[in-house]
């Protein structure tokens, strides 16, 4: 067997949006948030084999050289290092950052010892992976990522908060040599104040933002929300989390449909609006950094941050030999790949793949035999398999291990 389709797991967070993903999938909506749904083996959200009910990770796992390919067992073992999904955010996630290769590994050990005591979602470290990942638009998206320049930071700052500035950051040295420094102060300072200074702030700073002119939303071609707007959202929600903070310490990106963003491990981000396929290391580790309900350890996060101003630039997209669109990153455990409508002849593979449709049809063709991949279905292909053709009526992602 070359070739098979799986049945991806659907995700009800609040965050959701209650009609993309069911859209997707051709189902009704019954006015729960779907959120996300996940392709891929990773335990929190397995994907299952179409036909059979068997788990994905079970049945890779019984004909591992067909479907992993000699050299991906020889570097990964008989596992899926990538987790393909499709997220629908109609409200901000919360902040957070993932760990590095050492940093999680070195976490995994350290924890190890609270791993019978306590529940899971109460470790900082899942496993000992790390964490990048991509998002690719589907619609217009606004994410916040890495931290802007200082003089920005401060500009923001001192606008938004005339009377606590001067209060709680005159030591902040706007001309210092390594304004990284002075950002990584800015940024613990506001996660350490006492509850009652962090709220006279936070009073300040919703005063302020309510008379800025700036409006909500970005004029323009889609739905971007801007600063003032994605602080606002926020406030609703977690009024006395410090958080509300981060679009004006962070850039606040806005996604054209088309265009992609790379999030390497230990970057400060959060997806705010808009819906993507999201295409990442399949580990579980989330440092969280506000906005949410769930665990907060800021001084682990710190640990794990990279407190540097970086521009946030679209992750470069390069055209293959077969025609395919390459979102190119620089990681081992996976690699997003673009087809338009068009015919494709691919040749020469090695590496497992997760074929995905999202809008149209696909017609797949190899040796074996031939599918028709329909919106919202997902199919997975063995490394085993040299050569397939495709003839793309819509739009088609493929998700591979480039190792």
């Amino acid at each position: 067997m070359k070739y098979i389709q799986i049945k991806p797991q659907v995700k009800e967070y609040d965050w959701g949006n209650v009609s993309f993903i069911p859209n997707l999938l051709g189902i009704s909506e019954d006015g729960n948030p779907k959120a996300e749904l996940w392709m891929g083996t990773h335990e929190s959200g397995e994907a299952t084999v179409v036909g059979t009910g068997e788990k994905l990770s079970q049945f890779l796992a019984n004909d591992s050289l067909n479907w992993f390919g000699q050299e991906h067992l020889d570097y990964f073992g008989p596992v899926l290092p990538l987790l393909l999904k499709v997220l629908a955010i109609d409200r901000p996630l919360s902040i957070q950052c993932h760990p590095s290769a050492s940093q999680a590994k070195e976490g995994w050990i350290r924890e190890e010892p609270i791993h019978s005591r306590l529940p899971k979602d109460q470790w900082n470290y899942k496993d000992p992976n790390r964490k990048a990942e991509v998002i690719y638009a589907l619609t217009p998206v606004t994410a916040m990522c890495a931290f802007r320049p200082l003089s920005q930071i401060v500009a923001a700052f001192t606008m938004l908060l005339p009377e606590s500035y001067g209060r709680y950051f005159s030591d902040i040295d706007e001309l210092s040599p390594d304004p990284d420094k002075e950002i990584g102060k800015i940024f613990e300072k506001l996660y350490t104040l006492d509850k009652e200074d962090l709220q006279d702030c936070i009073a300040e700073y919703i005063t302020s933002l309510k008379k800025m002119e700036e409006l909500p939303f970005a004029s323009g071609d889609g739905r971007f929300l801007e600063s003032k707007g994605i602080a606002l959202s926020c406030y609703g929600a977690f009024p006395e989390d410090p958080g509300l903070f981060s679009p004006f310490l962070l850039n606040v990106k806005h996604l054209h449909p088309g265009e992609a963003l790379f999030l390497e491990p230990r970057t400060l981000h959060a997806y705010v609006l808009g819906n993507g396929i999201e295409l990442m290391s399949a580990s579980d580790n989330v440092l969280r950094g506000g906005l949410t309900h769930k665990k907060v350890d800021v001084k682990e996060l710190m640990k794990v941050l990279d407190i540097k101003s970086k521009q946030a630039d679209c992750a470069p997209q390069l055209k293959g030999k077969s025609g395919r669109i390459h979102i190119l990153t620089p990681t081992e455990e996976f690699l997003l790949k673009v087809c338009k409508t068009g015919t494709y002849d691919i040749h020469n593979r090695k590496s497992i793949e997760l074929l995905f449709c999202t809008e149209g049809q696909v017609s797949f063709t190899c040796e074996e035999g031939s599918a028709t991949i329909k919106k919202g279905e997902c199919y997975v292909v063995a490394a085993s398999l040299a050569d397939y053709h495709l003839e793309v009526e819509g739009t088609l992602f493929i998700a591979e291990v480039p190792r």
